[in-house]
């Protein structure tokens, strides 16, 4: 776990410290205790609740300690967790402190909370949440009064803010929670903001058009602030063309301002990229799949305008080997292969199995996924490949592992019910006999929960 250095401590010396009884426990509390819209079925209060108002109020309340640090900024529907933690372990790789915000988490909220890839030690959790906590006793009641008070997810990136200026980081990434426009994180002044793939998602909130959605994540956009985008449909540059255009933010695409191709040797990408003063070629990227050759290239564009001739080649390439894996095609168990991977949607689940290693059968996969994802397109996908599927629920948002299990065998698959993911995989394990692969996909919570059961077998 990441610790406090001297500057820490010197940066907390004005503030009050937390009683004796603001333990990890006291602090995870008040903090379960917000309104926490990764965990509500009601999506159009979500909707309703996305302001910047409440944000930027807490913020200053802390005494903005965003603005401290240089920043990259990530948003997109897939990929920006991946993007996020690979810049942020290439920045550590060439030596700065490096902070990294990213949701949701799997097991334990401070994950969600690393520097140098190590997740927040709970003693600075708890401090930095203290520190939260009493900011919000600051607001103005003309802030509180109309938007009410801090959600869950507006003060976790509040604690993040907090830490990474206390740890002395010299520069964070933040992942995008939900959208980017009204995003919690949309209150930094990054160095460079990067543009993941776009796919349609939590359309209730979003919009039900890829366009829509496009310009809500385009909405992380500055003025004079360096872009990067992953390659798009030509709707969806578009839409980004356009927002950048309109703000005055450079934006250079993959593909197009950026000389950027890949080749595939076994499950992972090996990429050539033309950054500018460079050219880079056989960088392996640090997961599976062909879809993480423009994730892994957009990091390594996004690195180099932050540190431009401080970044080197050997930097780069140990930055990736290093990236933790996290739930993108983790292996959290042997005897039999069990993987996670937090894909929830049609393009995802498919390109989580098509990374998968296809001399290893039978292939069992876990499922659950939220009500409001587009189950249909997954399952679809599945029933190319699965030999049996096991249908699960994780998470108040879950959908019915019944319903899923009846639109299942309408496709032709072969599948069996158990609503608790212990048994899930309890039967997984079952039918695989030691031999073959386990596939828990479908949402971060149906991984988080498989890892959580594996880790304690440990």
């Amino acid at each position: 776990m990441a610790g406090s250095s001297a500057a820490a401590d010197q940066k907390q010396a004005g503030r009050a410290p937390p009683p004796p009884d603001w333990t990890l426990d006291a602090a995870l509390a008040w903090l379960n205790s917000k309104v926490n819209f990764e965990r509500t079925p009601d999506r159009s209060e979500a909707a309703r609740a996305l302001k910047l108002e409440r944000m930027t109020a807490l913020a200053n309340a802390l005494g903005n300690p965003q603005l401290t640090v240089p920043a990259i900024h990530v948003a997109g529907s897939k990929g920006k967790g991946s993007i996020t933690k690979m810049a942020a372990s290439m920045l550590t790789a060439a030596g700065r402190r490096t902070g990294a915000f990213t949701s949701p988490h799997l097991v334990a909220p401070n994950e969600r909370v690393a520097v140098d890839r190590e997740p927040i030690g709970d003693g600075d959790f708890a401090r930095s949440l203290w520190n939260v906590s009493q900011a919000e006793t600051r607001l103005p009641a003309s802030v509180t009064e109309r938007f009410g008070t801090p959600t869950y997810f507006e003060a976790i990136t509040a604690a993040a803010f907090d830490h990474f200026a206390d740890a002395g980081c010299g520069t964070a990434v933040y992942e995008v929670g939900l959208g980017g426009r009204l995003d919690s994180t949309n209150i930094l002044k990054p160095a460079v903001c990067v543009l993941g793939s776009i796919e349609l998602e939590h359309t209730e909130i979003l919009g039900d058009t890829l366009e829509a959605i496009a310009a809500e994540k385009a909405g992380i956009l500055k003025p004079g602030v360096p872009a990067i985008s992953v390659p798009q449909p030509p709707n969806v540059l578009r839409v980004f063309r356009e927002s950048a255009s309109r703000v005055g933010a450079p934006l250079a695409v993959l593909g197009e301002d950026i000389e950027f191709s890949y080749e595939m040797e076994g499950r992972r990408a090996v990429i050539r990229i033309n950054t500018g003063d460079r050219i880079l070629t056989d960088v392996r990227c640090p997961f599976p799949g062909a879809h993480q050759a423009a994730n892994t290239a957009a990091a390594i564009a996004a690195c180099t305008v932050l540190l431009d001739d401080e970044l080197r080649e050997r930097t780069i390439r140990e930055g990736l080997a290093q990236t933790p894996s996290d739930g993108r095609m983790e292996v959290v168990h042997t005897q039999p292969t069990t993987i996670v991977d937090g894909a929830h949607t049609p393009i995802s689940v498919r390109a989580a199995l098509d990374a998968l290693p296809h001399d290893q059968c039978p292939l069992v996969t876990i499922f659950s996924c939220a009500s409001d994802k587009a189950a249909a397109g997954m399952l679809a996908h599945i029933a190319t490949r699965a030999g049996l599927t096991i249908f699960t629920e994780a998470g108040p948002r879950a959908t019915s592992a019944a319903q899923l299990d009846s639109m299942y065998r309408e496709l032709g698959g072969i599948s069996r019910v158990a609503r608790d993911p212990k048994d899930a995989l309890d039967a997984a394990r079952e039918h695989a006999d030691g031999k073959g692969t386990i596939l828990a996909c479908g949402s971060f919570m149906l991984a988080g929960a498989i890892k959580q059961v594996a880790t304690d077998e440990v």
